[in-house]
């Protein structure tokens, strides 16, 4: 999807299973209330293989190769002004998907780094608000990891409180699930829990997530063009 106007492309990436879910909101409201260009895309939509290895095939042309779901998003990637990248916190990490696609941008690593110093905004979103500073941490070393030396605007984490349990069809009888521990691991309180509509709550609810939202799209639309460097490849 693109829309808006001026002359400054954000690309944001979600690499949330769930599609329309709290994660992809988040990074869309933040793209469209930037008032930029932008492309948005959920990972878990593609059809696309992590980073085979074959640097011999992307070395020299600084693009991957394989012909998958991922490889059109790749040139607007690159030639995005920023960079929104998404990820709920799955066993205290980024999601597969994200690992994936951070993995496949390694092609622009080669020679030169033809992502440094774009700027690149986080967002993270998690079941416990115990999980921000792992979580974040974690998202950007791995970003890190792969060589991408960005400029990081910062980071947007949400608590969402909505364990799978609450779908799963078991929750209020599992004993290792996120809502066990919500209950404080107090065996009445599981199994009188009910689950209702009222307790899928979204970000949009939550006052704090919604100021930190409002905050960063107006650093977004503060961005001006060529912000990140030019692509040394021309």
């Amino acid at each position: 999807m693109r829309s808006g106007g001026g002359d400054v492309s954000i690309v944001g990436v979600s690499g949330s299973p769930i599609q329309g879910g709290n994660t992809d909101r988040l990074a869309l409201s933040l793209l469209e209330r930037s008032g930029r260009e932008h492309t948005f895309v959920n990972l878990s939509a593609l059809d696309f293989a992590p980073c085979r290895g074959c640097a011999h095939l992307c070395a020299k042309s600084n693009i991957c190769p394989l012909e998958d779901g991922l490889r059109p998003y790749l040139e607007p990637v690159l030639e995005a002004d920023a960079l929104v990248l998404a990820s709920p916190v799955h066993a205290g990490t980024i999601t597969a998907w994200m690992f994936g696609f951070l993995s496949r941008i390694w092609c622009f690593h080669h020679l030169r780094n033809l992502l440094e110093g774009k700027p690149l905004l986080l967002v993270v979103t998690a079941l416990f608000r115990q999980s921000q500073q792992g979580g974040v941490q974690r998202f950007d070393e791995a970003v890190r990891r792969w060589g991408h030396n960005m400029r990081h605007l910062g980071a947007i984490f949400h608590a969402t409180d909505v364990p799978p349990c609450y779908k799963c069809g078991v929750g209020t009888r599992c004993k290792v699930g996120g809502l066990w521990g919500m209950v404080g691991h107090d065996e009445e309180r599981l199994r009188n829990f009910v689950v209702t509509p009222d307790k899928f709550r979204r970000w949009e609810d939550c006052p704090e997530t919604v100021a930190e939202v409002e905050r960063y799209a107006q650093v977004l639309a503060e961005l001006r063009s060529g912000s990140s460097p030019a692509d040394p490849r021309a």
